[in-house]
């Protein structure tokens, strides 16, 4: 089982590992850059993003 990284706030509410609308409770979390040009970096977007069912 993975350990819960703490810390991490999130106010994706649609997103499963969100607790509370305010805590990601994700064991893992990959972030990358949401520009198509290489050099870009000024946003990011979170890839471990599940919406909730």
């Amino acid at each position: 089982m993975e350990e819960r990284i703490t810390g991490i706030n999130c106010d994706v509410a649609s997103c499963i590992y969100n607790r509370n609308s305010k805590e990601c409770v994700a064991g893992k979390i990959n972030v990358c850059c949401s520009c198509n040009d290489a050099d870009c970096c000024d946003e990011t977007c979170c890839k471990t993003f599940k919406a909730r069912d």
